[in-house]
């Protein structure tokens, strides 16, 4: 075995080149500020905003950007922050619980934990998000505590790829939310980049608003075959395919003399990392002869093959 002695010699002289030529094997924290959006503009998807609520909240998962944008009275947005986030540790779009994922989609903040309700993991305070939300439930997507939330007290930034899956953002910026956030009802876009369009800008997906004029004026006549052809033949409302709910909707629009629907509050975002599919919210106020009903509602739409969008699914909340 004496012949192996000068081999071995050989190899240990090399090593450590070769381990200090490896690359790193963690990603260094980043500290430098993110860049702030050129403006005013308007996001590229946005296309009918709820003027009740004057922030929104988009986020660039691939940059690791989150900007808090506010609209002024002309309609265009101003990037009022921008700040550094870090995402799940394997990246973007989160398919079944544990993956380390974060969600892309349409999301809502849905609630607020405060500091004392929280380990110091979560810093100051944190956002939950509905994640799963519809579209996720369709897809048969899983996992829960999707959190916009702050860093451990001391710690000053994260790498990007850092957390099991939620939106990690600096402390001081998380304790200044409060005065923009309206729990259940402020939109959070989780997208993988976000393009900033001149004021006015035409959005190629605009032509949904005519869709969703008509689907109301056909309801309100009562015309129900015209109605029910505003539905996608993929249709399902987690209970109900279309079949299912034009036999309902037959039933219960034939017993009413008159119908008057009032859609209020509405924002219409195309849904991101899907193609064809635009997420629309809004306030309905419902009278009919026999039926009074006012609450949120909430619509995903699907553009055709002939290029017609069509409601492929419809509910509350």
């Amino acid at each position: 075995m004496l012949y192996l002695r000068p081999l071995i010699l050989v190899l240990l002289a090399i090593l450590p080149a070769v381990v200090l030529s490896a690359p790193p094997a963690t990603i260094i924290p980043r500290t430098a500020p993110a860049a702030s959006l050129p403006g005013p503009g308007v996001p590229a998807g946005l296309i009918f905003e709820n003027r009740s609520n004057p922030y929104l909240f988009w986020v660039e998962l691939e940059e690791g950007q989150l900007h808090l944008l506010e609209r002024l009275d002309n309609g265009a947005y101003v990037s009022r922050k921008t700040r550094t986030i870090s995402i799940g540790k394997a990246g973007i779009g989160k398919e079944f619980e544990g993956d380390l994922k974060t969600p892309v989609g349409v999301y809502q903040i849905t609630s607020y934990l405060d500091d004392r309700d929280l380990d110091d993991f979560y810093g100051v305070g944190a956002y939950p998000v509905n994640f799963p939300n519809i579209w996720d439930r369709l897809l048969n997507r899983t996992g829960h505590g999707i959190w916009l939330h702050g860093l451990p007290k001391g710690v000053a930034s994260r790498p990007l790829l850092d957390s099991e899956g939620c939106i990690i953002i600096d402390n001081p910026t998380m304790s200044a939310l409060s005065d923009f956030v309206q729990t259940g009802e402020s939109l959070f876009v989780l997208g993988t980049s976000l393009t900033w369009l001149p004021p006015g800008s035409d959005q190629a997906e605009s032509d949904i608003l005519e869709a969703i004029e008509l689907w109301r004026n056909t309801w309100q006549d009562n015309n129900i075959n015209h109605y029910l052809a505003n539905y996608h033949p993929a249709f399902n409302d987690t209970r109900r395919d279309l079949n299912a709910w034009s036999k309902y909707k037959r039933r219960v629009n034939g017993s009413k003399s008159f119908i008057n629907v009032d859609l209020s509050e509405m924002s219409v975002i195309n849904y991101p990392g899907e193609e064809n599919l635009v997420a629309v919210r809004f306030y309905q106020d419902y009278k009919s002869s026999n039926y009074t009903w006012r609450g949120w509602k909430h619509l995903l739409w699907r553009r055709d093959a002939d290029g017609a969008w069509r409601i492929i699914y419809e509910g509350n909340g």
